[in-house]
């Protein structure tokens, strides 16, 4: 969806949670409206004082950045969906990437394709091409066929005699739908790795299933959570807990680092508004 350049004056975007994905909904019936309003996916660049003619002064004053219309995933944790929490966009249905987290060894030279081992992942036909020498696994996977239908990432087993190496897959994303920090990611850092990861910032609080606004870049408000004991000084990276609050930076989540501190903090409490820059990519339409 495009960048539009007319601010929607109507509404205060972190006060939107709207059944509709077109933000209007009709006052009689409460059905949709199918038009005349908003797309799923339409973004807006603010300055701080357009952010801040939107904002809804309860859940806080908006800063410059990127805000996004999105759909929050039915499946979304809704204690995890609220002013200043983190969620991520949502996998996709297909598999986009994939690394090699173990080479093997004795294994038979050669180029391979290997398919998803049957019923994992729910989708099919997801296809990847290993290439063996030396008898161990040489680079990452190149992704032959993304397959369809996919609700998590497929596993693949890598039959060439020898003691196989293992690869990981990961699904692409699902650029406007978003969910909770605990549905999004997995416990494993290579696994994350191996796929683009785009956080963004729940302004508001978002019915699992309806549509609102998050933010994607710029500066933004975040919550702490209970694990972020340590002092923070300005400019220290911070990655997130499963609650989608900040924690202070660990190694088993070092990828996840989603922005730099701003605020100068140093004993932060837990449920305590920060600010920080996103550093996280922006995806294009």
């Amino acid at each position: 969806m495009p960048n539009q350049q007319a601010l929607p004056t109507w509404l205060n975007i972190n006060n939107v949670n709207s059944a509709s994905q077109s933000g209007q909904v009709d006052p009689i019936t409460g059905f949709p409206y199918a038009g005349g309003g908003l797309n799923q996916g339409d973004y807006f660049d603010l300055t701080n004082d357009e952010a801040a003619s939107v904002s809804y002064p309860t859940n806080g004053i908006l800063y410059n950045g990127r805000y996004r219309y999105v759909q929050v995933d039915s499946g979304a944790t809704a204690a995890n969906v609220k002013t200043g929490t983190i969620g991520y966009i949502r996998s996709g249905s297909s598999v986009k990437t994939a690394i090699t987290t173990a080479a093997g060894s004795g294994q038979t030279n050669g180029t391979f394709q290997i398919n998803a081992n049957v019923g994992s992942g729910g989708g099919t036909g997801a296809v990847l091409s290993i290439t063996i020498a030396g008898g161990v696994i040489v680079g990452n996977p190149t992704v032959v066929s993304g397959g369809v239908g996919y609700v998590s990432a497929p596993t693949f087993t890598v039959a060439q005699g020898g003691t196989p190496g293992t690869i990981i897959a990961q699904l692409g994303i699902s650029q406007n739908i978003v969910t909770s920090l605990d549905q999004a990611l997995s416990s494993n850092a290579a696994a994350a790795a191996a796929g683009p990861i785009h956080p963004v910032v729940f302004l508001n609080a978002i019915t699992p299933g309806n549509y609102g606004f998050v933010q994607e870049s710029g500066t933004a408000t975040v919550l702490t959570g209970s694990g972020y004991t340590q002092a923070v000084q300005q400019n220290a990276l911070v990655s997130t807990s499963s609650a989608g609050t900040l924690i202070a930076s660990s190694a088993s989540y070092s990828i996840l680092n989603v922005g730099i501190v701003i605020d100068a903090v140093t004993s932060p409490l837990a449920n305590t508004p920060i600010k920080i820059q996103l550093s996280a990519p922006i995806y294009q339409d």
